[in-house]
């Protein structure tokens, strides 16, 4: 097992709860927190890659499936809304 990953895992939810001091609040700080998620998630699936074979380590294709499934969620979160006339 690699425990590297894991390392990783665990260092992204340390960062993850660290809130600066300085952060802005409003939409503005809101935005920033989206950001910095989605900058974890995507170091999550370099350490995760596509390669991970589900039958050889199913724990790996599942962390990958679920930062995958955050990512997107998370950068519709990010998109401006469409202007329907």
């Amino acid at each position: 097992m690699r425990q590297d990953r894991w390392q990783n895992v665990i260092h992204a939810a340390f960062l993850l709860e660290e809130a600066p001091e300085n952060e802005a609040g409003g939409a503005a700080g809101a935005e920033e927190r989206l950001r910095r998620v989605q900058a974890m998630l995507d170091s999550l699936l370099e350490v995760f890659p596509a390669s991970i074979d589900p039958v050889d380590d199913f724990e790996g294709f599942a962390m990958r499936r679920l930062a995958q499934a955050l990512r997107r969620t998370l950068g519709e979160e990010l998109e401006p809304p469409s202007k329907e006339c």
